[in-house]
């Protein structure tokens, strides 16, 4: 079994799911859309012994079609975008330099004071605002 990542052109093959290593160079060029003669080549085989290490991806993987392969590998997370992991190992890099990762603090569990405010009106109306209850209910009566 592959212990190492595998990068291709748009995919990086993770070691996982009992695959070997030609077979996840295999699924690699599968997911980056190389032909089945380039990669027959590429691995060292005929085009039936491609068909077969394909059969024991698809096997190992619960696939049911060349592209249900694929998508596999990815829900399976032995295949990533290249440009995601690209990314975040940027991201890794440069968010921490020192290695350390620098938290916000965190808040205390000492509750926190409200203050209420309110308005006062005054008591007759000046055409700002509404009017104090005590002089609607006298509009009233």
């Amino acid at each position: 079994m592959n212990d190492q990542p595998i990068a291709g052109n748009d995919v990086v093959g993770q070691p996982g799911q009992n695959l070997s290593t030609e077979e996840l160079k295999v699924l690699v060029m599968l997911a980056d859309g190389e032909k089945p003669s380039d990669i027959a080549s590429t691995v060292g085989v005929d085009r039936f012994g491609l068909r077969h290490i394909e059969g024991s991806i698809q096997a190992k993987l619960g696939a049911k079609s060349k592209p249900h392969i694929i998508a596999r590998g990815f829900v399976l997370d032995v295949l990533a975008p290249r440009a995601l992991c690209l990314l975040l190992a940027l991201l890794s890099i440069g968010a921490f330099p020192d290695g350390n990762s620098t938290r916000a603090p965190r808040r205390g569990r000492t509750p926190i004071t409200a203050t209420r405010t309110s308005r006062t009106h005054k008591a007759s109306n000046d055409g700002c605002g509404p009017l104090p209850l005590a002089s609607l209910y006298a509009s009233v009566s």
